[in-house]
């Protein structure tokens, strides 16, 4: 997939959402206006509320009994709502399914990150940003550092600095094993991972 089309997937799928919620909002606030005696309130909680649960409530608690149907903003609604689903699944498909996934530059794609205890795991299908984490090592902490990681394509490195003391490491196939950080303390110590086109990666720091 090229870096063009992988734009204009994100693009269609950005827009088909925006002139849904918009369309979602025109609907309620008409036909507000005709089954409840409050349609700027209900616009409001429409506009407000997140992931359109705010459309669901109006329609499910917000419209009198007796309501009457309102056809204005109805079809674009749904026009877009088809559109919608249509392009965040052909999206949501390429980014989970290709392994070809394009490298935009200061942007993850696919990522999982996790800053949990003594431990930082990060995976990506493509990323073309730097990950950054400041870390606090104990002397044990600092014997006990080690790395894991993988990536198909590209280059990966782990830059470490505390100080004046640096430590570069290329991770692409980097078998797990305890580092020597000779030089370093107990303290503080910044992490980045800079990535330079790389693609399906997978990296596992302990301490």
């Amino acid at each position: 997939m090229t870096p063009m089309l992988f734009c204009i997937l994100a693009v269609i799928t950005i827009i088909s959402i925006l002139s849904l919620y918009v369309f979602l909002c025109l609907f309620v606030y008409a036909d507000a206006s005709v089954n409840s005696d409050k349609p700027i309130r209900w616009l409001l909680i429409t506009l407000l509320t997140p992931n359109m649960f705010g459309f669901l409530i109006y329609i499910l608690v917000g419209r009198n009994k007796d309501r009457k149907s309102v056809r204005r903003f109805k079809l674009p609604a749904v026009v877009s709502a088809f559109v919608a689903v249509i392009s965040t699944t052909v999206f949501l498909g390429s980014v989970l399914f290709s392994n070809d996934i394009p490298v935009i530059n200061n942007v993850s794609i696919g990522m999982v990150n996790n800053n949990i205890g003594s431990q930082w795991t990060v995976e990506y299908k493509s990323s073309g940003e730097t990950l950054e984490r400041t870390i606090s090592l104990t002397d044990n902490e600092l014997k006990n550092f080690s790395v894991e990681a993988s990536c198909d394509d590209g280059e990966l490195y782990l830059l470490m600095i505390q100080g004046k003391n640096a430590k570069v490491i290329d991770l692409k196939n980097y078998s797990k094993e305890e580092l020597q950080l000779d030089g370093f303390d107990a303290g503080k110590v910044k992490l980045s991972l800079y990535n330079e086109s790389a693609k399906n990666a997978k990296i596992k720091i302990d301490w």
